[in-house]
């Protein structure tokens, strides 16, 4: 009997997701991510002279924490199983590519919202307590996921292609820096270069959602680098399949 994909999807991102916590790293991640998020919320809700302002350096400080996790959470999906020798068991069983490399990502995904659920208190505070705006949270917790997911996708891209875990981290932080940069170097860049650079650049389009705007353009944007990682990511592992 052939089994729901969908149902082959959830069972693989549980069983990976009940694997992070068996590990002292799931723990590690969302407690220094608390931590920073609860000390940098705190001298931002201090220091800054308004309640948006506020509520915008959180989110552009959550960014950065959420785009470590995903590269830390990420590293592991496929290499992991390459490293135990468990891909080969994988590559057996009825599960396609594109299965097994949307249930590792679900499973990153899920913990990327376990740590902004974890991490939502703070900019809370702001809303009951500074008098922002819920549409502002609404916008930067959808844009810290997406630039998280992103980032997830791109390191499950990277984790197919090695067995080595760290190798994996790494190749994923290069990339993800290069595109964080192009929006840094786009200033000093003619036209018309300068603006595909500033297209492709992560934190541009992540500007609006940590000042509390949601644009279909932006979101479409990480879609697209999820998607584009992702399938990547399914053509690295039926490349090896095959050979």
């Amino acid at each position: 009997m052939k089994r729901n994909p969908l149902t082959v999807v959830w069972q693989i991102s549980q069983r990976e997701l009940k694997s992070y916590f068996q590990s002292s790293l799931a723990y590690f991640i969302l407690s220094i991510s608390f931590s920073l998020a609860f000390l940098w919320g705190y001298a931002y809700i201090k220091h800054e002279s308004t309640s948006s302002l506020a509520m915008q350096r959180i989110f552009y400080m959550l960014s950065g924490t959420t785009m470590i996790t995903g590269v830390l959470i990420s590293m592991r999906l496929i290499a992991e199983e390459k490293m135990q020798g468990t891909i080969e068991l994988l590559f057996t069983s009825p599960i396609t590519e594109s299965q097994l490399v949307l249930g590792k990502f679900t499973s990153a995904l899920m913990f990327l919202c376990i740590q902004g659920l974890l991490t939502l208190p703070i900019p809370l505070l702001v809303v009951f307590y500074g008098g922002a705006n819920f549409g502002h949270l609404l916008a930067g917790f959808i844009g810290v996921l997406l630039i998280g997911a992103a980032t997830a996708a791109m390191g499950t891209f990277y984790s197919s292609l090695t067995k080595t875990q760290l190798l994996a981290a790494l190749m994923t932080a290069a990339n993800l820096v290069f595109f964080l940069l192009l929006g840094f170097f786009s200033p000093f860049i003619d036209q018309p270069l300068k603006s595909v650079l500033r297209e492709l650049s992560f934190y541009v389009h992540f500007m609006d959602f940590e000042k509390g705007v949601i644009s279909v353009k932006h979101v479409l944007f990480y879609l697209s680098i999820i998607i584009f990682y992702l399938y990547a990511a399914s053509l690295s592992l039926s490349s090896r399949r095959w050979h």
